[in-house]
């Protein structure tokens, strides 16, 4: 978490030094509404060791009470079950409403924000308080299964972009603050008695991108044309960019006879990473794109993440905006992963046994990232850029450790599997 948020802060003040050429005062819309990608990382209750990272989308209106002042309510949905890492069994809803206020230029515009409301999350496992009851001859516990809604406040910072007086693309970075009311909890110490517990304050990273549209603001006096020539944009592109992968994993090593489901709901992963591109022509480019993923899986699993993909984008670019396709092959690493080194003979009575052996390293398995893009122009050398794609990663054969002699090594042939990845950034052209 913490690295996040100093490659994050990081990325936000570059973006600032990029667009310090033009800094005139531009004059607010009084509505804004727009739509939104957001990723929320969440400790999870009671120990707080495991980090969720859940993605979700949403919804924006933002009444300007000047230049500089706003009222904003602001709502987002997370699709995946088993949400924040069984938080609850089903799925999460967001709610902020409050003020945000700051500063707007020409180009661009940095706020602050302070936004309360609510996280909802259903079918929750709790305790109640109350006599036991009995099931099947024995006592127990109250227990429920239900929606529960958690107060939350919303604290952090915003970087808006005007790529025209009609459009804008909008970065949200903050500490949203759960508040988790009072519990009941089994007594470790007490056999069949409960203990209250009291309520406790979550500290969580959530960023949100997205594009608005800004209504009742003034015409564009010089309305753009509708395609650019090979002489109107830059040859080189570099940026930074936040991206968040659901990752489906592959199927589970286990010894035989295996015990629970083949596959496990998708686990979102976080990162960060810069991207190059060199335009052949207004609508063709080659680029490369580089991520790292700070979630820490553990020695054995997954570790850290990292990511690299080389390839084409095509499409068609306007004066202010492009739309493009993308076909990107590359990798996926792990940094800490099982590697059989070699074997050796173990002998137990007559018989022996034919023992792996493995050392921890990384691994990199083939990947393809095919999607879409969408970039917003704000300015010749400023620009804001959103992926949606798949990432199609092809796991090679895996080999690990077994628990038993007779089976020393376990095995776990190649497969491929399915990844949504959404990316946001910035970039600045040359």
């Amino acid at each position: 978490m913490d690295t996040m948020n100093k490659f994050f802060y990081s990325a936000v003040t570059l973006v600032l030094l990029f667009a310090t050429a033009e800094v005139r005062s531009q004059t607010a819309s009084k509505v804004e509404v727009g739509a939104q990608f957001t990723s929320f990382t969440l400790p999870v209750p009671p120990d707080d060791y495991n980090h969720y990272t859940e993605p979700g989308f949403g919804g924006r209106v933002t009444y300007n009470l000047n230049d500089n002042i706003a009222l904003e309510g602001e709502a987002n949905f997370f699709p995946i079950r088993n949400v924040f890492g069984y938080l609850g069994e089903g799925r999460a809803a967001q709610a902020q409403f409050g003020v945000k206020a700051g500063k707007r230029y020409k180009h661009f515009g940095v706020f602050a924000k302070a936004r309360p409301g609510f996280l909802t999350v259903g079918d929750v496992f709790s305790y109640r308080p109350g006599p036991l009851v009995s099931s099947s001859g024995f006592p127990g516990f109250v227990t429920r299964i239900g929606r529960e809604t958690h107060f939350t406040t919303d604290l952090g910072g915003v970087l808006e972009l005007y790529p025209s007086p009609k459009t804008m693309v909008r970065f949200d970075a903050g500490d949203t603050i759960v508040r988790f009311g009072p519990h009941y909890e089994p007594d470790p110490n007490i056999y069949q008695k409960m203990v209250k517990l009291p309520s406790r304050l979550k500290h969580n990273l959530q960023i949100t991108a997205g594009v608005g549209f800004r209504i009742g603001s003034p015409a564009d006096p010089n309305p753009p044309p509708s395609a650019v020539s090979s002489d109107d944009i830059p040859r080189f592109e570099v940026g930074v960019h936040f991206t968040s992968m659901s990752m489906n994993r592959p199927t589970p090593l286990c010894w035989a006879p295996c015990f629970g489901p083949d596959d496990s709901p998708p686990v979102t992963e976080a990162g960060l990473g810069s991207r190059f591109t060199y335009n052949l022509h207004p609508n063709v480019a080659v680029e490369a794109e580089l991520n790292f993923f700070s979630g820490d899986h553990g020695p054995g699993g997954w570790s850290h993440i990292y990511q690299g993909q080389f390839g084409v984008k095509a499409g068609k670019r306007f004066e202010t905006f492009g739309i493009f396709a993308k076909f990107r092959p590359g990798f996926v690493g792990f940094t800490r992963t099982f590697k059989l080194t070699g074997t050796h003979i173990v002998t137990v009575g007559s018989t022996q046994f034919n023992v792996g052996d493995f050392s921890i390293g990384r691994r990199e398995d083939f990947s393809m990232d095919a999607g879409g893009v969408l970039e917003l122009y704000v300015s010749r050398r400023i620009m804001t850029r959103m992926d949606f794609g798949d990432t199609i990663i092809k796991y090679g054969e895996y080999l690990a450790p077994g628990f038993f002699l007779s089976q020393s090594i376990i095995r776990r042939p190649p497969e491929t599997r399915h990844n949504f990845q959404f990316t946001a950034g910035v970039g600045f052209r040359f």
